[in-house]
């Protein structure tokens, strides 16, 4: 049994069904049989041609290579032996060239050893001389069904990267596309962002306007807190969230009397009330505005102390150094004396260390709006 007669044994979808071609390819196929006695070409020709072969023949030596190279065909038959040019040079020949088209070699007896050498060289099979036909047409439909897999899996291999290539244009578009929506949605943004600091800088232009005793609070409360806000390691998000919060935090004052604002000397109780009603009145404003939401909560908890109790917190260090209508604004000794007397209390111990700690105080001039 030879190799492909074992192979066809073990697959059965490779066996030929009576009455059907085994060939993928249904188009008539071209043998090229190359044999230096004349009587065996005729007799190749002869078998291949009834059997619905076109047929291709040549006694071999040099001009041969020319023929091949002229040539198209889908199965090779060779003898091994033969003068001038040998069967295994032609085999080399056609492998280089034909990389596709099988190779039958035909050999005698005495060539059984070099008949098992080409099969190891890239023959597909060989067939003993002399040559019985039944055998021969079983060999060559077995190395046709063979090239037509070589083709079909070439093709596929052609396809798969087609489809590859199509593929990574599919992508290349696609990621450009997304790029270039990233690129929409940041400019959106931007503008947005631009919409929401020009809007903060006109309702901190408002509160101070409102409220003429703290005249630059804001502007001073924001150095203030991002600054702070960077020491204690916030993100770059977080201190942009502080900053507005930092500049809005008085906001809720829109909704507090004026006569209340600006009155000389102390506040009566129910005054005091109506005071402490902006940081609620604040968060309402901002609430369900984009962009807004964990502003408008920050405003309405600035109020709040470090251990849950009072009310002054946030800007306690301002409003202390800040003139008053009942009081003159306090000496930096005299503040700082009392932010760490307060520290654990009224005040976040940690925020009151890295406050004084670097001076953070500094920061309290006066400086530009936020900027689009």
């Amino acid at each position: 049994m030879t190799i492909w007669q074992g192979l066809v044994t073990a697959l059965p979808f490779l066996r030929p069904i009576p009455g059907q071609c085994m060939f993928m390819d249904e188009r008539k196929r071209t043998i090229f049989v190359i044999d230096d006695e004349e009587p065996i070409r005729k007799v190749l020709n002869t078998h291949l041609s009834k059997e619905g072969f076109s047929v291709i023949h040549s006694a071999g030596g040099h001009k041969v290579f020319d023929l091949l190279k002229a040539s198209s065909f889908d199965l090779l038959i060779c003898d091994i032996t033969m003068p001038e040019v040998d069967g295994i040079r032609l085999l080399e020949f056609v492998k280089d060239n034909f990389p596709l088209a099988p190779i039958v070699m035909l050999t005698g007896l005495t060539d059984i050893s070099i008949a098992i050498d080409v099969m190891k060289k890239g023959a597909f099979d060989y067939v003993m001389k002399p040559v019985r036909k039944d055998e021969l047409m079983n060999v060559i439909r077995k190395g046709l069904v063979h090239r037509d897999l070589l083709m079909r899996n070439k093709e596929l291999e052609l396809e798969n990267r087609q489809y590859q290539l199509f593929l990574e244009q599919k992508v290349r578009e696609r990621t450009k596309e997304l790029n270039s929506k990233a690129m929409e949605l940041q400019k959106a943004y931007g503008v947005l962002k631009s919409m929401n600091i020009q809007f903060v800088n006109v309702l901190a232009e408002t509160i101070e306007a409102k409220d003429r005793h703290t005249r630059g609070h804001c502007n001073r409360m924001r150095r203030i807190c991002v600054e702070l806000g960077r020491l204690a390691g916030l993100t770059p998000d977080e201190l942009e969230v502080l900053e507005y919060a930092s500049l809005l935090h008085d906001l809720g004052k829109i909704g507090v009397n004026e006569a209340i604002l600006n009155k000389e000397g102390p506040l009566t109780q129910e005054e005091c009330c109506r005071i402490k009603e902006h940081a609620e009145i604040g968060e309402k404003i901002l609430q369900g505005i984009p962009m807004m939401e964990f502003v408008a909560s920050i405003i309405g908890s600035h109020h709040e102390n470090f251990d849950g109790t009072g009310y002054p917190v946030a800007d306690i260090y301002d409003a202390m150094r800040s003139d008053r209508p009942y009081r003159k604004g306090l000496s930096l000794e005299v503040v700082l004396e009392e932010m760490r007397r307060v520290s654990g209390s009224q005040l976040d111990p940690a925020l009151v260390d890295l406050f004084i700690g670097n001076s953070v105080y500094e920061h309290e001039g006066d400086s530009e709006p936020l900027r689009a």
